[in-house]
């Protein structure tokens, strides 16, 4: 991500409130439905009913928000990405909020602790897996401008951290180019950077 498009303290307090607001948005929505607009089918078994309308819409909007996110994570233009990060987080606590709701509504507590203590520990390792790998936080620090490895500011064309000695850049052993320690395959030449050379 270009650096122009580091998101302020302002903004980011702005995000906060459009995650609040969408979260509570989706709640009156699913009570608004429950007690309004289907309050005669709820009335027919209101146990299975109000159920199946809240945790329902919840799901759908989670699912949305966050596919809109993925769909939009690329995009450099600063008012996509804080909407990006908004609707990423409105969906990521809601469907973590939807799921400890149902499993404790659901389940007997003993049970509903013990699976929503599974449940987040798949949610936190599919998201380390997919948005905060290594690769990636590597990627994103080079980009802010720092060492991959401690963080301290370096320069585009330094090849190793003047703070920890780290390694920034690397030559291609086939054509002596230089690239990023994140990069799989040389950008001069294509040569896989992952191969040990020959001598």
């Amino acid at each position: 991500m270009k650096d122009e498009i580091q998101i302020s303290k302002l903004e980011m307090a702005l995000i906060v409130g459009i995650i609040g607001c969408l979260l509570l948005a989706t709640w009156e929505l699913g009570n608004l439905m429950v007690t309004d607009w289907f309050m005669n089918w709820v009335a027919q078994n209101p146990f299975t009913n109000k159920r199946v309308i809240l945790y329902g819409i919840a799901f759908l909007m989670s699912i949305l928000g966050m596919g809109i996110a993925i769909n939009t994570i690329n995009k450099e233009k600063r008012f996509i990405y804080a909407i990006n990060r908004s609707l990423l987080w409105y969906g990521s606590l809601l469907l973590m909020s939807t799921i400890s709701i149902f499993v404790f509504d659901c389940l007997p507590e003993v049970a509903a602790g013990i699976t929503g203590a599974l449940i987040f520990t798949l949610v936190i390792y599919l998201l380390q897996k997919k948005y905060f790998n290594q690769e990636r936080i590597l990627k994103i620090r080079r980009e802010k401008g720092q060492c991959p490895a401690c963080g301290s500011g370096i320069h585009r064309d330094d090849h190793f951290c003047s703070n920890c000695g780290t390694e920034i850049e690397h030559l291609c052993h086939a054509c002596g180019g230089h690239n990023l320690i994140y990069n799989r395959f040389c950008k001069e030449c294509g040569t896989d950077l992952r191969l040990k050379p020959i001598f």
